[in-house]
Order: C-alpha cells, then sequence, then structure tokens
C-alpha cells in the first residue's frame, strides 16, 4: 500500500474517532443515512496493483438493524460464450451477451442478506449480483458457424438468462474480483457508525462508480444515501489509452513499425558472428 493510500486510511480512522466522541451530542441521532469514502477519485497508473478504500458514515439505528452497502461501476455488455464438443472439437456453440451488466459489483452487509430482508425486498431495493435484481437483459445469439464469431440473434432479448447461465455468469465475475457478496463484512458501533473496508483489484474498470447506503430495519428499507466514485487512468498508461481509442489507425501503424523495428534490432544485437 502507498504512503497516499495509508494516509487515506489514517484520514478515515480518524474520522471515525472523531464521529464516536461526537456520539453522545450532534451524532447521537441523525434524521438519516450519511457515508463517505475515504478517497473519491481513483487514479489507475502504470504502477497501480489495486488499493484499499475505507467506506464509513452515521445512521439512526435501534438493536437489531442492518446497514447494506453496494457499489456498483459502470454498465457494459458482457459477452459469454458456451463450448460443445463437436466432431472431436470444442468450439463455441452459443454466445451470450449480457447486456447494461454492472462491471463492478460488490455488496458489503452486517450478515446474510437472505437473513436482513425476504428476495421480493431485496429485488425492489435492485440488491444482489442477479439479473432479475440489476435488471439487465441477455441476449441470445447462435454461433451456427462454430467459430465463435456470433450470427443473428436466434432468440430476442430476454429478461434474463436461465439459472444456469446466471450462476456462470456469476462465478466468472466473481473469479475476477468483479462481483462479490460479503456478508458480515460492515462493522457497526453503537447503533448509529458503521465501516467497511473497499478492495479495488488490479483490473477494475475505469468510469465513474455509485455508492449506496441502505438502513434496513425488519426486513424494510428505512432510508438509502447515495455517493460516487470515479477510477480515471493517469500517467502514461492514460495518454497511450487516449491516443489508441482516437487515434487508432496511427497508433496500429506505430504498434507495427515498433514491433518490426523491435525484432531487427534483437536480431542485429545477437547476430553470430
Amino acid at each position: 500500500m502507498t504512503y497516499r493510500h495509508a494516509l487515506a486510511q489514517i484520514t478515515g480512522s480518524a474520522l471515525m474517532g472523531l464521529m464516536m466522541l461526537m456520539a453522545p451530542s450532534a451524532m447521537a441521532a441523525p434524521k438519516q443515512v450519511v457515508a463517505d469514502l475515504s478517497e473519491s477519485h481513483v487514479d489507475i497508473t502504470s504502477s497501480y496493483h489495486g488499493t484499499e478504500l475505507l467506506l464509513f458514515g452515521a445512521y439512526e439505528g435501534l438493536p437489531g438493524d442492518d446497514i447494506i452497502l453496494v457499489v456498483q461501476g459502470p454498465t457494459t455488455d458482457i459477452i459469454q460464450r458456451r463450448k460443445a464438443k463437436r466432431a472431436g472439437i470444442w468450439i463455441n456453440v452459443e454466445t451470450m451477451v449480457w447486456q447494461e451488466a454492472p462491471s463492478f459489483y460488490h455488496v458489503f452487509a452486517t450478515k446474510d442478506l437472505q437473513s436482513i430482508a425476504d428476495a421480493q425486498a431485496l429485488s425492489q431495493a435492485t440488491v444482489g449480483p442477479l439479473a432479475g435484481n440489476l435488471k439487465f437483459i441477455a441476449d441470445t445469439q447462435d454461433s451456427g458457424s462454430g467459430h465463435g464469431a456470433g450470427g443473428p440473434a436466434s432468440s430476442g432479448p430476454a429478461v434474463a438468462g436461465n439459472s444456469d447461465q446466471q450462476n456462470n455468469l456469476r462465478r466468472n465475475m466473481e473469479a475476477n474480483g468483479l462481483w462479490q457478496v460479503l456478508p458480515s463484512s460492515i462493522v457497526t458501533q453503537q447503533d448509529m457508525l458503521f465501516r467497511a473496508s473497499l478492495s479495488l483489484p488490479s483490473n477494475i474498470p475505469t468510469g465513474d462508480y455509485s455508492v449506496r447506503v441502505l438502513h434496513f430495519r425488519d426486513g424494510v428499507a428505512l432510508s438509502e444515501r447515495a455517493t460516487d466514485m470515479n477510477v480515471r487512468k493517469a500517467g502514461l498508461s492514460a495518454l497511450i489509452y487516449r491516443f489508441a481509442h482516437e487515434f487508432s489507425a496511427l497508433y496500429g501503424i506505430f504498434a507495427i513499425f515498433f514491433a518490426v523495428a523491435s525484432g531487427w534490432l534483437a536480431a542485429v544485437a545477437f547476430r553470430r558472428k
């Protein structure tokens, strides 16, 4: 962890300590849930290998109340392919295009989601990494050619794929560290303060993120607060990224020239005499 990230953690802890000192007076009964991040901007540089942020806040709670934090990244299309054996060769036979799916989705809770509220209440609050809850659609494409290129859609967009397709999608995203459900990951104090640690992986997508805080009591969402976070490329990696997307033709020519020049220099350097 860099000095900057360590300083952010110390600052967040200091704020939590200050809130604890204020608890008997001003913070004794906040009218609604409030929350903040130790850092609202995350820069992705060439040396970035992941970081950790502190989510913290206060709420007007009673014994037994629960808090759910939902960190969601920008939506994107996620391509999922199913392979099958044809004539002794494994090929792509079906392509699932999950449209408007969250590229990043971490859920923190004081305990298991099923213990906090029933499925209907969680669905209404759009909590939980399920296609029905997140309201994205799956467009099934039949790779009839057998090469995974994807032909025209064999069926129109659906509200969600079947349970096996959803589970496969969830497993893939969890394996990459992009989707997580973390029960018992929120620490509460005096039924008033809460905090959680958010780990951002090295492969985190860039864009605008939303951070939602929901206060539940007896299975009912009493209040909600939302804040935002921005993840962006910075430094040399950002320059290369913008150049590659804004001047793709020149970038392609430069890449070819660089590869040829590198090969020629390597041949000259290691040429036997």
